[in-house]
């Protein structure tokens, strides 16, 4: 059974490069929040109910990290090869998970 504790040990690495996005404890459940540089205020939120839809959330973020930080800087569109690239990460995450999910 997938749990938040294995989604946020497989996101660790990530969470701590990336300033945009942070996971916090709330009332109502983990939280994602996505600041605005320079990480004055935040910019959205997405509260995760479940370990999947945390899971799911940071895939998200990740991918879009790896495109506008890693890569492009938001100045150009990605090449397919990118594309791929970007996909096989995020798989690469995915599978983590499943993994971490089975111990």
């Amino acid at each position: 059974m997938l749990t938040f504790e294995t989604v946020l040990t497989v996101f660790q690495a990530y969470l701590e490069k990336d300033p945009a996005y942070e996971v916090v404890q709330t009332s109502r459940g983990l939280t994602v929040l996505e600041w605005n540089p320079p990480g004055d205020s935040w910019c959205d939120a997405h509260l995760c109910r479940t370990p999947e839809e945390l899971r799911d959330t940071l895939l998200d973020s990740y991918a879009n990290y790896l495109e506008y930080a890693e890569l492009t800087q938001g100045k150009r569109d990605l090449t397919q090869a990118e594309a791929r690239m970007i996909q096989a990460a995020r798989d690469v995450m995915l599978e983590r998970c499943q993994k971490e999910d089975i111990k």
